[in-house]
């Protein structure tokens, strides 16, 4: 019980900082602009969170069910994109972002 409170506290600690830098409050402006995250990253870790948030207890509860099948269908694929968009792809990100006029960091 206590390790699942403490995965639920760094969940919410995660997604609450996440938030905190994507509406670029207090937080987000003490930080070094240098190392700031990037908002698309943030964007797509979210995105995958909220994804595995939705997935995990219907497949932990109903396996082999059909939207449990689908949901872990989707979960790969998200999961899939995410890492091809973090590993290989975001030096085309970035060059998009910044052609687009939109905030890198």
């Amino acid at each position: 019980m206590g390790a699942l409170l403490l995965l639920c506290g760094i969940g919410v600690a995660a997604v609450w900082l996440s938030v905190a830098m994507l509406s670029r409050g207090r937080f987000y402006k003490s930080l070094d602009p240098k190392s700031r995250p990037r908002r698309w990253v943030l964007i797509v870790l979210l995105v995958l969170l909220g994804v595995f948030v939705l997935w995990f207890p219907i497949w932990m509860m109903w396996p082999h069910s059909v939207i449990g099948r689908m949901l872990t269908g989707l979960f790969g694929l998200i999961f899939f994109l995410a890492y091809m968009t973090l590993t290989w792809f975001s030096g085309t990100v970035d060059s998009y972002v910044k052609r687009r006029g939109w905030r890198l960091r």
